[in-house]
């Protein structure tokens, strides 16, 4: 069984600027944009580094996990970390085994997704094996 990291994910009260900073700092250009995320009450841009990307969210709702962890934190930063890996049942077995409480969970033809609090976890996890 392997384990990778793909990508891992800011969040920011506002996206636009830090897209722009990244672009000045690192040369780095939006590759994507996942409306997914509209479902948790955000908007994202996701950034090409070698084979993972960083992905930056912010949130366009009110009360969204995202904002409350920017409340929580005081301002802009590290928001999760996301995995991949060839193996999903044995990965979902053991969190389960260990106690730790699923977030989200969902899946569609291109992967299986497990999402993991920070409180078990010391940061937002999320897991997911994908056809690609």
């Amino acid at each position: 069984m392997w384990l990778r990291l793909r990508q891992i994910c800011l969040v920011a009260r506002e996206l636009k600027p830090v897209e722009e900073q990244l672009n000045k700092v690192l040369g780095i250009n939006v590759c994507f944009r996942d409306p997914g995320v509209a479902f948790f009450g955000l908007e994202n841009a996701l950034f090409p580094i070698g084979n993972q990307l960083l992905e930056v969210v912010a949130p366009v709702e009110e009360n969204t996990a995202g904002g409350r962890y920017l409340d929580r934190r005081g301002g802009d930063g590290g928001y999760m970390v996301i995995t991949q890996c060839d193996e999903h049942a044995p990965r979902k077995a053991r969190v389960e085994e260990l106690g730790v409480r699923i977030a989200h969970q969902f899946d569609n033809e291109h992967f299986l997704n497990m999402q993991l609090p920070p409180k078990r976890t010391l940061a937002p996890l999320s897991l997911k094996l994908t056809n690609s």
